[in-house]
């Protein structure tokens, strides 16, 4: 494995190497749900139907849910239970031991600060994996828990992982893209082919009027956002961060918001900061109202905004936003994982890479060569790259499948936000 445990507290600390991580170790569509409507929630609402379908498109695997948390939840663990215990069993426990598991499941079901959607939603997929066969894992010798299912959904919170990612808007995007922002990222994780068989797009379009449709580039079972993009525009990409501001044992045990699962509901909340708009605003302001554990990097863009990028460095003791510039280039933004606004710049061979290729292209981007600089800079353990064009609410994604190269030169599979975002009409 190349995801190393980092246990915060009772489960691990947050920490990061400043490279990479260290070492260690066609589904036919189903649908039989209802359009979503606002609905009243319930305490224990029983569905009376699966809310969600899956299909794959060419080659890539969309998975749509709709409803309350829990329905969208039951029709996740529906149609996806193989998948989820292939993920927990053939990855996350060879990285995390059953026990360091258990330890985690009692930190998330207490300590952390989770959304109380986000826990329904954890027992709606429970629910709807012992409907559809079997929530039994071997290697843990009982069924899954809900639990469970929240810290696979903050696996960030438990391993060190790499990521890279760069946009450009305005002057750099004027020629092909009408200076509309764009941004791509790769998520830099683990090659282990448990992880990349499991790979999908999972569209969240809850009934709640007062949320929105969430795209998100993720795995069978993971509930929190690493690869987002709402209905608004706003995109959210997540880096691990390789500072040194981790909370300690006794910061963490007064409460902390695991990371990716904090930013899925961020994401889904029409109006964070009470503005009445659905901007980046709400992302940062949700992130300074929280408590953190560990260290992570946000880059957040989006669609209309004549500064559309930022990004947020966040670690126990707050947040640092860094604004655009590189090597003299003021509509471009990157990040990998370092702090470098909070810390000061530190040397990363991907970061000079995309500053030293910005600065040779005049800081001029198209979505081609965003794209072929992406792939010059993913690491070994590569999972996926993603291209998002906030405005049109268009995503180019390639998932790496087992075998695959890091390097290899696929054009990914291209997708508008209609196309995603829908409710297949019943047989």
């Amino acid at each position: 494995m190349r995801a190393r445990i980092l246990l915060l507290g009772f489960a691990g600390a947050l920490a990061c190497r400043a490279e990479a991580p260290p070492p260690q170790p066609s589904v036919a569509s189903v649908d039989v749900g209802p359009a979503p409507t606002p609905v009243p929630e319930a305490p224990q609402p029983e569905p009376a139907s699966v809310h969600g379908s899956l299909e794959t498109v060419q080659g890539q695997r969309v998975l749509r849910v709709w409803g309350t948390p829990r329905q969208m939840g039951h029709a996740q663990g529906v149609l996806l239970h193989k998948e989820i215990i292939d993920v927990l069993d053939g990855y996350a426990l060879d990285v995390i031991t059953p026990s360091q598991l258990e330890a985690a499941s009692t930190l998330y079901g207490t300590i952390a600060e989770i959304a109380p959607s986000l826990r329904e939603e954890a027992q709606g997929v429970v629910e709807g994996m012992r409907e559809a066969g079997s929530a039994r894992v071997e290697r843990l010798d009982r069924d899954i828990a809900a639990t469970d299912l929240l810290v696979m959904g903050a696996m960030t919170d438990l391993v060190a992982i790499g990521c890279s990612s760069l946009s450009a808007w305005g002057a750099s995007t004027e020629d092909a893209a009408g200076g509309d922002p764009m941004v791509v990222r790769n998520l830099d994780w683990d090659d282990e082919p448990a992880l990349l068989r499991n790979q999908l797009i999972v569209v969240y379009q809850p009934s709640d009027p007062e949320r929105q449709p969430v795209v998100s580039v993720s795995f069978a079972g993971y509930l929190g956002c690493l690869s987002c993009l709402n209905e608004a525009g706003v995109t959210t990409l997540f880096n691990m961060g390789y500072g040194d501001g981790a909370a300690s044992l006794a910061q963490a045990a007064g409460g902390f918001a695991p990371a990716n699962l904090m930013l899925r509901d961020l994401l889904e909340r029409k109006d964070v900061d009470g503005d009445g708009v659905s901007r980046a605003d709400d992302i940062e302001f949700g992130l300074r109202a929280a408590t953190h554990a560990g260290s992570f990097i946000l880059h957040v863009v989006e669609p209309n905004a004549e500064q559309p990028a930022r990004v947020l460095e966040v670690e126990s003791d707050g947040v640092h936003v860094r604004d655009p510039g590189l090597a003299g280039g003021d509509t471009v933004l990157a990040a990998t994982n370092h702090l470098r606004g909070k810390d000061g710049p530190q040397s990363c061979r991907r970061y000079d890479t995309i500053e030293r290729t910005s600065q040779k292209r005049g800081h001029r981007w198209d979505a081609d060569a965003l794209w072929a600089l992406a792939r010059d800079v993913r690491l070994s353990e590569v999972v996926h790259t993603l291209l998002v064009q906030p405005r049109t609410r268009t995503l180019r994604v390639w998932f790496r499948q087992p075998g695959d190269r890091a390097h290899t030169s696929a054009d990914g599979v291209e997708f508008g936000w209609d196309t995603l975002v829908r409710v297949p009409s019943s047989p």
